[in-house]
């Protein structure tokens, strides 16, 4: 797959530069739209197609999923790719699950990003290391050291839903304070501390479906 018409989506003028610098390294000649938010980039995506699309997640007026879902949907050659600091679940596995097909952390000299760009044409999909681990992770969890009892799966089930704790006490008729124990014994015993990381760790263990 030939990158010649490449789009760059970034808000912050140093980042551009090194995405800029990255792709003439590791292209011939490229032609490189750049925009530095999301009206521009939704207008250039609608105006032209794009080989290559290099997505920054947090623009000044939006998400830059919003673009992961115009091409996903209009232009399915572009390649997506998105270059961002965010790398936790809930980012990650959305633009993956909308359409990106790589995710690259801004953590990487120009050399070591035109060295990725570059595997695209070899076929091999920009992925940052800590994020292919967090898929591996993903697909193939390792089972919790200790195992959570009957009780602590109904709660770790509802608050992965979106319920709050208190809502969850009353659909068990417990009481909040036991509700409140629940949650904590379960987040020591998976080891997580939020309910982005109890939604993911439910939807491991089979309790939710997170495509739902």
């Amino acid at each position: 797959m030939a990158m010649n018409n490449i789009l760059i989506i970034e808000d912050i003028a140093a980042v551009m530069q090194w995405l800029e610098q990255s792709v003439n390294l590791a292209y011939s000649q490229p032609q490189i739209t750049k925009v530095m938010d999301l009206c521009s980039a939704l207008e250039a995506v609608k105006s032209q197609s794009f080989d290559l699309a290099l997505i920054d997640i947090g623009l000044p007026d939006g998400s830059g999923l919003d673009v992961v879902d115009y091409l996903t949907q209009n232009n399915t050659a572009t390649m997506i790719v998105m270059t961002t600091i965010f790398d936790d679940d809930q980012h990650v596995f959305s633009a993956l699950r909308k359409g990106a097909r790589g995710y690259i952390l801004k953590d990487k000299d120009k050399d070591q990003l035109a060295q990725m760009l570059i595997n695209i044409e070899n076929g091999q999909l920009p992925i940052s290391p800590a994020i292919a681990n967090k898929l591996l992770h993903f697909f193939n969890p390792q089972q919790p050291k200790c195992k959570l009892t009957n009780r602590e799966k109904e709660v770790l089930t509802l608050i992965a839903k979106g319920i709050k704790v208190p809502q969850v006490a009353d659909l068990l008729e417990i009481k909040k304070s036991t509700c409140y124990g629940y949650v904590k014994e379960i987040y020591l015993k998976l080891g997580i501390n939020s309910r982005s990381e109890a939604t993911m760790e439910a939807s491991k263990m089979g309790l939710i479906d997170r495509n739902l």
